[in-house]
């Protein structure tokens, strides 16, 4: 999980990059810099989805030692 948090961070960064122009010729008379900041806008949801879901089942872990193994089952996707 922390593997793709970090790739897509990256692909956050590089479509920054992208975004402001520093990489990337307009292709055709079209500029990329929608492109660009549409991907890194995608890339830091997934890298924040990623690192949040890590958390989560960290907590989770974390939390279930210290309970009874005969809980019941959740109610929600969130609990």
């Amino acid at each position: 999980m922390l593997f793709f948090a970090l790739l897509f961070a990256g692909l956050a960064v590089f479509g920054a990059c992208v975004g402001f122009g520093t990489i990337g010729r307009p292709m055709y008379g079209q500029a990329l810099n929608s492109y660009g900041w549409a991907l890194s806008i995608n890339g830091a949801a997934l890298a924040a989805y990623f690192v949040l879901t890590q958390a989560r089942r960290a907590l989770r872990v974390r939390h279930g030692a210290t309970t009874s193994a005969n809980r019941s089952p959740p109610t929600s996707l969130l609990d």
